[in-house]
């Protein structure tokens, strides 16, 4: 059987972090203390496993929630021991509330991009009852974002779910395409959306294509409103890296939008309340 070189890479990552971990895995823990606007909060979703949910919020009644998938091994803790705060400080200026989903308790390795988990009926599950508390704790409209890897989880839900409760949807540095052996935006049934949907991708990332983004979002044929934002220019002295837990994956500034930040999240903010936004940002 024949597998993508990004699946196979993908599973060598996977299994040689299994062999450095040991078999007691456990979720990592958040080092130090929350910063003000900060709740971290255990769900549980499925019989014997738990979701972790960082809250932050902002100082008045939010105009609308966020729901955050991270990219890389989805995890909400990131190499230093912090929550990944993408986009966060950003949201919360803009008076909305951000929920970062954390893997669930019984995927304690993550969910590195293209795993067959951020396509299952188990995330579905854990993802619904996250929505669930947050729309109890703020009846407001609710919109799923995801970064890299995230994107994957974001799409996939968004071709299952059908509920009043999800305004939107973003894709940021979404990964478009990895093969056909592993779950991507490419292997999902994107024509299935019907939630108005934007995409906010950087030209010169090189962690995900834009062309295979921007090939994807042309997919989304039954969604009521789709936007596609290219972002040029930024700080390439703050760079990511492409891969978690391997370095060789090589960095890059563009990925995470550095010096651009602040202007794709007002975009992303207009556009969520029906403002026009710009085709281009930059440089």
């Amino acid at each position: 059987m024949r597998v993508s070189k990004a699946y196979a890479e993908n599973l060598q990552v996977a299994l040689l972090w299994l062999m450095m971990a040991g078999c007691a895995a456990t979720l990592p823990e958040l080092k130090g203390p929350l910063l003000p606007g900060e709740e971290l909060v255990t769900l549980a979703t499925r019989p014997g496993v738990t979701v972790r949910v960082l809250l932050i919020t902002p100082s008045a009644v939010p105009k609308g929630i966020f729901i955050f998938f991270p990219g890389g091994d989805g995890s909400l803790v990131g190499e230093d021991g912090q929550p990944k705060r993408l986009f966060i400080r950003e949201l919360r200026e803009q008076g909305f509330t951000t929920a970062i989903v954390d893997v669930p308790s019984d995927q304690p390795y993550g969910m590195l991009g293209g795993d067959r988990f951020r396509a299952s009926k188990e995330h579905l599950e854990d993802v619904t009852k996250v929505i669930d508390f947050v729309s109890h704790k703020w009846p407001k409209p609710i919109y799923l974002i995801g970064h890299s890897a995230g994107t994957t989880s974001v799409a996939y839900l968004a071709t299952v779910l059908k509920d009043h409760r999800i305004g939107g949807i973003v894709f940021t540095g979404a990964l478009g395409e990895l093969g056909p052996k592993a779950v991507s935006l490419a292997t999902l049934p994107l024509q299935d959306i019907t939630y108005p949907a934007l995409f906010v991708h950087h030209k010169e990332d090189t962690c995900a294509s834009f062309e295979a983004a921007h090939r994807q979002h042309h997919r989304l044929i039954n969604s009521p409103r789709v936007s596609f934002i290219e972002v040029l220019g930024g700080d390439q002295s703050r760079a990511i890296g492409c891969k978690p837990r391997d370095p060789s994956g090589g960095k890059s500034y563009a990925h995470g939008f550095s010096g651009k930040r602040r202007e794709v999240v007002s975009a992303i903010t207009d556009w969520v309340m029906g403002k026009p936004v710009p085709d281009q940002i930059g440089p």
